[in-house]
């Protein structure tokens, strides 16, 4: 699993995904979505408290 980054428009939005083999190809399957860096960060600092 990883972090990936998808840009659309002036933002950017975060999922977590992960790659999947389905015959001679690699798939990326989305895991979680995490929204946008500013909606991750405020996320994070909320659990840290």
């Amino acid at each position: 699993m990883f972090i990936r980054a998808n840009k659309r428009g002036n933002r950017i939005y975060y999922y977590i995904v992960e790659s999947i083999r389905k015959g001679n190809k690699v798939r990326q399957k989305v895991i979680l979505y995490l929204g946008k860096a500013e909606t991750v960060l405020k996320k994070l600092k909320s659990k840290a408290n």
